[in-house]
């Protein structure tokens, strides 16, 4: 019988502990890339938050909603309720900084 005729039905124990081995290497790979994206992503979220707050700009809230977003206002959009009149003030532009 040749060796290259046909493979055996059950693999050997070499051959599952090599699957094994390779497995889990994979596996912890993929944990690694994981955890480091996570760490990029809060080292970065860090970052612009701190960026921010020294140009003296508040970060907005985060919005975690998955669904529909709400639309902006804005032009060719009908008004969602009533026009409200102001009293008109005018203001003294020489004190101003």
């Amino acid at each position: 019988m040749d060796a290259f005729s046909s493979p055996s039905p059950a693999p050997s124990l070499l051959q599952r502990m090599l699957a094994s081995i390779v497995r889990f290497v994979l596996v912890l790979g993929g944990m690694l890339l994981m955890a480091g994206a996570l760490l990029l992503g809060m080292v970065v979220a860090t970052g612009v938050v701190i960026w921010a707050l020294l140009r003296g700009r508040r970060p907005g809230p985060v919005n975690l909603r998955w669904g529909t977003m709400p639309r902006p206002r804005g032009f060719g959009r009908p008004a969602g309720g009533e026009v409200v009149d102001v009293q008109v003030r005018e203001v003294d532009t020489t004190r101003l900084p």
